[in-house]
């Protein structure tokens, strides 16, 4: 497996924990709220909170990464299609 296919893999991984961590603060801080427990809400918030900053990271950056891919599609459609024009005239 390339260095490619493995950092895809990681930043797949570290997204998908990025939205556990985001729904497992949630859950404790409702159910720290239930339980009139300060500390269980206050934790369940910064789990919540740093879970989002990282799903919030690796989404921006695979939106960064297709934006980029379909530059270099479009770039690349445009020169097939000058080359096409040329051999026409």
């Amino acid at each position: 497996m390339s260095t490619e296919h493995t950092t895809q893999a990681i930043e797949a991984t570290l997204a998908a924990t990025g939205s556990k961590a985001t729904y497992t603060g949630a859950g404790m801080t409702i159910g720290g709220w239930a339980l009139s427990n300060e500390f269980a809400v206050l934790f369940g918030m910064l789990i919540g909170v740093l879970g989002l900053a990282v799903n919030w990271y690796y989404k921006h950056k695979l939106t960064m990464a297709e934006i980029k891919l379909k530059e270099e599609q479009a770039a690349r459609e445009r020169e097939v299609h000058a080359a096409k024009m040329s051999g026409y005239l």
